[in-house]
């Protein structure tokens, strides 16, 4: 750290990106998907809903929505405020079209961080516990996604180790887009929307190949 720099962020800058990470992991993290999942298969609950004309990850996702905006309504009026009483010390985007876009990408961040994680949660299919793997998951993607540090703080090589996995999308660059450090450009939607199609269609593989062996503890 040199005077009120911490590498190429400044004081305000460095504020600015923990506030608003910590008001995405309080609407994004406070969805369990992979926990919720392996619990239902652990316990035979999902027979349920295999016995139901529903597709399984929809279904999850729709309740992962309905999570989501119960979330926003309790913790939404909080950050405001947070936001207002904070408002001299942050940096943010500078016009409206930022704020357009940065909600498109949130929504999109949103969807693949569920992807994400429920692809994880299959993993139970094949363990007899899994809370242990879950965890060891959750702290890689929370690194890697910048959740305990700035990916541009950290060496060059994981910087460019990170254009190639869909990890920076979930916090990195929502983040760096709201408090005016980057720039949008399209690709920031578009490559995680082609992640998102990847891991959903792959989800969906793996979660019949799990079918395949479960073996309907509650049926």
């Amino acid at each position: 750290m040199q005077g009120n720099k911490i590498g190429s962020y400044s004081l305000n800058e460095m504020i600015s990106y923990y506030v608003f990470m910590t008001i995405f992991q309080l609407l994004v993290i406070g969805d369990n998907t992979a926990w919720s999942i392996g619990e239902e298969i652990r316990n035979g609950q999902i027979t349920n809903s295999i016995l139901k004309p529903i597709n399984y990850l929809r279904y999850k996702l729709s309740q992962s929505f309905g999570n989501l905006a119960y979330r926003i309504v309790i913790f939404l009026p909080v950050s405001l405020i947070a936001i207002f009483a904070l408002k001299s010390y942050l940096t943010h985007a500078q016009n409206f079209e930022t704020y357009v876009f940065f909600s498109l990408l949130s929504l999109v961040s949103y969807i693949l961080f569920f992807l994400l994680y429920f692809v994880v949660g299959v993993i139970a299919f094949w363990t007899v516990e899994s809370n242990n793997l879950f965890w060891t998951c959750w702290v890689i993607i929370n690194f890697m996604q910048g959740g305990l540090i700035p990916l541009d703080l950290l060496p060059k090589w994981f910087l460019m180790l990170s254009e190639y996995l869909p990890f920076k999308y979930l916090f990195f660059v929502p983040i760096g887009l709201i408090t005016g450090r980057l720039q949008f450009d399209y690709t920031m939607i578009l490559i995680p929307l082609l992640w998102c199609v990847g891991i959903y269609l792959f989800a969906q593989f793996l979660y019949l190949k799990g079918m395949k062996k479960y073996e309907g503890f509650g049926i």
